[in-house]
């Protein structure tokens, strides 16, 4: 445990930014496997739909610095080659 005033505070704000992080990176996973799951189906204007909503959320995140925006435009490239394959 911390002994200094600052460093405490700092630990309270690093678990209370951990979680709020941890729920959106959870949030993009779902998102993801919803898009997956239509694509799976040969649904694509359902799969359409659903990476709109994917591509807002992880963008979203990229620019919070949750997630590095390298990793969120190869996310979005790798959706989009599956979306693109669905006849």
């Amino acid at each position: 445990m911390p002994n200094i005033v600052s460093a405490e505070k700092r630990l309270r704000q690093s678990i209370k930014r951990n979680l709020a992080n941890r729920k959106i990176k959870s949030t993009l996973n779902t998102l993801r496997k919803r898009v997956l799951k239509f694509a799976s189906l040969n649904e694509k204007e359902n799969a359409c739909e659903a990476f709109k909503k994917y591509s807002s959320a992880i963008d979203k995140a990229a620019r919070k610095s949750i997630i590095h925006a390298n990793k969120a435009a190869n996310k979005k490239s790798s959706l989009m080659l599956v979306i693109s394959k669905i006849s």
